[in-house]
């Protein structure tokens, strides 16, 4: 454990310190910051929880990308599918340390992409990502998606397709574009791994993808919201899928499943 992650642990610093050092870098250097984490070099915005918590702790989601990258060596992989890229977290950090995966990472909101596009901008080595700029699901369609905003700034880190009992109240919303996954894969008998996160669309990304998953070796990392596991899990199993390790996190838990 670094010591910023032993600071982060301390309740009252958890507490103070981000917003402390949020107003003192606004006031000397704007709202764009910049990071290296996991060996890979990112643009970000101090607005953004995933950036702020990685500058100032030097730690976001560590476990589960480590865990994800220890079993990357389990097989020679084909490809590496990122559904919900957000900014290129996961496939640049991929992309750097397994050159011979093709990563094809989806993504439907365009502010997102274009901090994707420039995050790649700043690493060599990457040109084995492939941008989609849309999300996968369970049919083609077009869907409102939500995210938080703060003051001005839109939180492109949080973005989520709208439910029916959701309080749009204070939040920004958008139209995006999403395809079905089967339709954009024809893949068979390869090596893949999957990473799904997409704050609550799980169940129809990973209905999408039925055929891919059946007919290929899957390494599968999801992303579920504590309330949608049972759900989930079970649509999960019945692809034959095996989970084998999950990690939690706040009111939602990473799950690790695969079929070989």
């Amino acid at each position: 454990m670094t010591n910023k992650q032993f600071i982060k642990k301390i309740p009252i610093v958890k507490r103070i310190y981000p917003s402390l050092f949020k107003r003192i870098l606004k006031f000397f250097k704007g709202n764009i910051i910049n990071y290296s984490f996991f060996g890979v070099n990112f643009e970000g915005n101090i607005e953004e929880p995933m950036d702020k918590e990685i500058l100032l702790f030097g730690s976001y989601e560590n476990s589960q990308i480590n865990f994800m990258l220890k079993n990357l060596n389990d097989l020679k992989f084909d490809y590496f599918i990122d559904v919900g890229a957000n900014s290129g977290l996961y496939s640049l950090i991929v992309a750097k340390k397994f050159k011979y995966i093709k990563i094809k990472s989806f993504e439907p909101i365009k502010e997102s992409i274009k901090k994707f596009r420039n995050n790649i901008k700043l690493n060599e080595n990457t040109k084995n990502i492939e941008i989609y700029n849309f999300g996968l699901s369970n049919k083609n369609s077009k869907l409102v998606m939500k995210a938080k905003k703060r003051g001005n700034y839109i939180q492109t880190g949080g973005y989520g397709v709208v439910n029916k009992s959701d309080d749009l109240t204070n939040l920004h919303t958008e139209y995006a574009e999403f395809k079905l996954g089967d339709e954009v894969f024809n893949f068979i008998n390869k090596n893949i791994i999957i990473k799904i996160d997409t704050e609550g669309h799980e169940k129809n990304v990973l209905e999408g993808l039925k055929n891919t998953i059946i007919n290929n070796k899957i390494f599968l990392q999801i992303e579920i919201f504590d309330k949608n596991y049972e759900t989930i899990n079970k649509l999960i199993e019945s692809y034959n899928l095996k989970k084998f390790q999950s990690i939690s996190g706040e009111n939602k838990t990473d799950y690790f499943y695969k079929n070989y």
